[in-house]
């Protein structure tokens, strides 16, 4: 009777585990992404020719490195979006990217 509970136990301290461990780093890369600084537990998935835009994929959610050029000079910025993500690459920023003047 002992061992059933011991076994029950220890499934629910895994299932929880497995259940933080994509909020844990979620939360992380978030501030990260919030300071514009490249996120920790992300793969990269695809780069495309627009002067650098990079796709990178977490554990439930999808980051976007901007590097566009543009005539004014080179915008840059992250941003992170939970999945599904419906939006492309191709439809551009949601948010204004910082602009450095060449």
């Amino acid at each position: 009777m002992l061992n059933k509970h011991k076994i029950n136990i220890k499934k629910v301290i895994l299932v929880l585990i497995i259940i933080l461990i994509p909020v844990f780093t979620y939360s992380i890369d978030s501030k990260l992404v919030l300071q514009d600084k490249k996120p920790i537990f992300v793969v990269k998935t695809g780069m495309y020719k627009d002067g650098g835009t990079t796709e990178y994929w977490g554990l439930g959610y999808q980051v976007i490195k901007w590097n566009m050029l543009t005539i004014d000079g080179y915008k840059f910025g992250y941003e992170i979006f939970h999945v599904p993500n419906f939006r492309d690459v191709n439809d551009g920023p949601v948010k204004k990217l910082k602009l450095i003047k060449d």
